[in-house]
Order: C-alpha cells, then structure tokens, then sequence
C-alpha cells in the first residue's frame, strides 16, 4: 500500500510537472485553439494529450523502479496511448467519423490477443455469464465507444477529466462491494490513470490553459474502457458512464455519423460571457444544451451542474448495484 500511495503520489507529481512543460512549449509553437466558451476568443494550448502520454509512460517507468510492473498494466496503458496517438492525428487531419471508429477498435487488439480478459461478466442479481466468444469483440466494442463518448462530451474546460476521475474513484470504492475480483494488475493501472489526470487536471479545469484536444479525450476514453474491462465491473460502468453514453447516443440520433467538428455547435455564446441553447434544426441534442435550456448560464455554472449530475449519478449506481447484489434468484 505504501508502494502505491508513493506512485500515485510521484506520477501526479509528474503529470503537473510535464503538463506545464508543454503547455508553455505548444503557446511557443504557437499550437494553440480558441477557447470559444471565453469572451474574447482566448488563446490557449492545443493538445493535453501529449501530456498525458508522457505522463503514462513515466508512470509505467515508476512502477518498473518499484517492481510492481506486469504485461497487463503495459499492455492497456500501450492501447490508451495508441488511441491517443491517433487522435493526435485526428487533430491535425479531421479524420471522417467512420474511419475514426474503425481506427479507435485497434487500441484494444493488443489486450485482446494477450488474453487480457476474463469473459465471464457479472451482472447482480443474475451471477456470471459464459461469453467466451462474444466478449473480445465486446471489449474491441467497449474501446471504440468510450474513446468516442468522451470525446463527444470534451465541450467544456476540466468536464470530461472530472468525469474520469469520479468515474475512476467509483470503481475503486466499488471494489468493497459483491463481485468478482478484479484482474491482477488493476490497482496499479487505476493508480497510474488517476494520477496522471489528477496531475494534469489544474491545467484544463475552468479556466483552463490547455485543452484536451482529440488526442487527450480519446486516450482518456480508453483509459476508461481499460478499466472497465480490468475491474470486471462492466454492468456497473455502464450506470456510472450512463450521461456519457446517453449524451453520445443524442448526438448520433439527432445528428448521425459526423466528427465533431462539423456538427452545428449545441449551444452560443453571448456578448455577457452566458451561454444560451442553440435553436437551430441542425444542431445536435446534448446534455450540455440541455442544461441551458430553460435558463442560460455561465460556463462555470455549467460545469458545476454537469459535474454534481455525475457525482449523483455515481453515488445511485454504487446504491443500485449493491442494491441488485443483494437480490438472489
């Protein structure tokens, strides 16, 4: 325990450390974005993700140091890292929505060829499924999905970091509840992503200095799925990721199969710095233009609302699914 309290505590260390080297390298670079949700059309840096990946990967180095290193651990944080790699690209080129969910299935490859599984899925109430077949493709599935829900959610400074995190504390907690054991390797790897976006968080929450860009929200995303798969906790993940995957499912329904950057923005910002709903047919169906809806709020306040939303939502599941563990059939 002492080991792992000293690498969550050096990596997150690290993390702010590395996180403001290239925030001030990609404003030198000028590699920069608008933060549109600023009045004044503020300038700020481009891409967190490259952050995050050094970050990873000097976290995967500490626990070498310290000897608690295994293939499972380099394997997963190699598939977030991957999936960050091509965001980074995605940056750069805009690449069309279908190649981008063909592109973000190849992430997973590498876990599911290692065996990185166990495909049995537990579901409260009900006991273990037998899906030896079906679950690779479901993890290839749950990489593809996650890396795409978060990033659709990146809209607002800190959101789709917060959200991981409380996301990433919801499992750990639920770690002392019924289940399964989770896979060999799992605490080191919540340790490591937890870290290392806790280290970063600073920079990108309101007001924020770097943004995630594509590379960040979908490294983060499949992170997520990584852990999904690794604590053996998938019937919970999906309550707990449930505005995630409802907001991803609003956008597909009213919108289709279209990047984010060419969908009408959900929401406008106006001269006062509030942000109001967009009534336009061709703007998609978010939670964030939900929010505004009846009211229009600063970009603080929606941040403040979207994040107590997830902590409820976190603190449901966990008393639904202990709630469900409870009933035997």
């Amino acid at each position: 325990m002492l080991e792992l309290v000293l690498l969550i505590v050096l990596t997150a260390v690290t993390s702010y450390t590395l996180s403001e080297a290239v925030c001030s390298l990609e404003m030198k670079l000028n590699f920069t974005a608008v933060d549109i949700h600023k009045p004044g059309r503020r300038l700020v840096a481009r891409s967190g993700g490259v952050a995050l990946m050094g970050s990873l990967i000097l976290g995967v180095a500490y626990v070498g140091l310290i000897g608690g290193l295994n293939s499972l651990v380099v394997a997963y944080i190699t598939s977030a890292i991957a999936a960050g790699l091509v965001g980074l690209i995605d940056d750069f080129m805009h690449l069309s929505i279908k190649l981008k969910l063909t592109l973000f299935c190849l992430p997973a490859l590498l876990p599911v060829v290692l065996q990185f599984y166990e495909p049995y899925p537990y579901v409260p109430g009900v006991g273990y499924l037998r899906l030896t077949i079906l679950y690779p493709l479901a993890v290839i599935a749950v990489f593809d999905v996650m890396a795409n829900a978060f990033n659709m959610s990146d809209t607002h400074n800190g959101i789709v970091v917060s959200v991981f995190l409380i996301f990433a504390v919801s499992l750990f907690l639920s770690m002392y509840l019924p289940g399964p054991e989770p896979l060999d390797g799992f605490e080191i790897l919540l340790a490591i992503s937890a870290a290392s976006l806790a280290g970063y968080l600073p920079l990108n929450f309101y007001p924020a200095r770097m943004l995630n860009g594509n590379s960040g929200s979908h490294l983060i995303g499949s992170l997520a799925a990584a852990l999904i798969v690794t604590s053996r906790r998938e019937f919970l993940a999906i309550m707990l990721l449930l505005p995630q995957i409802l907001n991803g499912y609003f956008i597909l329904f009213t919108t289709g199969f279209k990047s984010k950057e060419y969908i009408e923005r959900p929401t406008k910002l106006v001269a006062d710095g509030v942000i109001h709903p967009n009534c336009s047919p061709r703007a998609s169906i978010t939670l964030v233009r939900l929010f505004v809806v009846e009211k229009g709020l600063r970009e603080r306040e929606l941040i403040k609302k979207y994040l107590i939303l997830q902590v409820v939502n976190s603190t449901a599941s966990l008393v639904l699914y202990l709630a469900l563990c409870s009933i035997k059939i």
